[in-house]
């Protein structure tokens, strides 16, 4: 499998798969794709026929691996969330098939779905950032605060809505209360900056924040940076989250590539970056698991990734609190 930006500045070069406890996973290689002779040390037309070649030949052994995924991953994920709240953020240019699988995969590792929230174009925009400050500065929850040194729209939303939707990872309780809750949501949506639907949405213990394809370079480098700043406000809130995208999103100027440059926000922010591949979406539920368990990685594909998937043998984190609310009507955990 190859990919490469509209900018043709990155592409897959290289991948790598075995058979390990049974499980087939493995590795990309993100490099260059430069014009022949653009510069003295650019590949030849020979080396770029290699790569294809291998890209080629490794594209169908990653379907073979994930063929094999097919068959066993819902009883590598099954009870591993059992009875905890997940709440699904995704930007609008995440594959709704990418976001529908994760959902059907939380739910075989039984956790509780805690809705999903569309953050939309605007969220992330350099047109849309003064006002989406001011709105998260006027509708923050009591208590919570905004900080006073990180001053861009990414991290005060992420501080705003982890305060709003996040449960305490000390005691188990919600960070707000429902009207607080609903007050940052329904502005949020009017002003046209989320979408979600009503009576869906519950304060979760870790967030699944679900993007696409994009490099992050060019026209996009602010939404990438934005979206990276947002991720780690976000998880300084409650017990987690997982960021879980695509090849690309793992360049230097993606999103996951971001996070996992900055040795902060990789301590604590775990990333998944082959979101398309079913052990990718394996890797996304087992890193929930272990952000539970205040362990965080980077997984995938791309050269950045630590290990194709956290371990299989995890251990099961703690319970949430025994009950949570969902746009104020109380909803007990199975």
């Amino acid at each position: 499998m190859a990919k490469k930006s509209a900018k043709g500045a990155t592409a897959i070069a290289g991948i790598a798969f075995g058979l390990a406890a049974g499980v087939a996973l493995g590795t990309y290689v993100l490099a260059p794709n430069l014009p022949e002779n653009s510069d003295p040390n650019a590949p030849t037309s020979a080396d770029l026929k290699a790569a294809q070649l291998e890209a080629e030949v490794n594209a169908v052994q990653a379907d073979q691996a994930d063929s094999i995924i097919d068959h066993i991953v819902e009883d590598v994920v099954a009870g591993t969330l059992t009875d905890r709240p997940v709440l699904i953020m995704h930007t609008t240019d995440a594959e709704q098939s990418d976001i529908d699988d994760v959902s059907w995969l939380l739910n075989q590792a039984g956790a509780i779905d805690a809705g999903t929230i569309t953050l939309e174009d605007s969220f992330f925009s350099q047109d849309g950032a003064d006002q989406l400050k001011s709105i998260v500065a006027n509708t923050l929850p009591a208590g919570a605060q905004l900080s006073e040194t990180q001053l861009d729209p990414g991290t005060h939303a992420g501080e705003a809505l982890g305060a709003g939707l996040m449960l305490n990872p000390e005691n188990g309780e919600p960070l707000a209360s429902t009207a607080e809750r609903g007050l940052l949501l329904n502005v949020l949506r009017d002003s046209g900056y989320i979408s979600y639907q009503d009576g869906t949405i519950l304060p979760g213990q870790v967030v699944v924040f679900i993007t696409g394809n994009s490099d992050g370079s060019g026209d996009s480098a602010f939404a990438a940076e934005t979206q990276s700043m947002f991720a780690r406000a976000l998880d300084s809130k409650g017990s987690g989250v997982v960021v879980a995208g695509r090849i690309l999103s793992a360049s230097d100027t993606g999103v996951i590539g971001r996070l996992r440059a900055n040795p902060d926000a990789a301590s604590k922010v775990s990333t998944v970056d082959s979101l398309d591949r079913t052990w990718g979406k394996m890797a996304t539920v087992l890193s929930i698991r272990d952000e539970l368990a205040n362990r965080s990685g980077a997984y995938g594909s791309a050269a950045s990734a630590e290990a194709a998937s956290p371990s299989l043998d995890g251990a099961t984190p703690a319970p949430a609190d025994d009950s949570t609310e969902a746009d104020g009507v109380e909803v007990a955990t199975p």
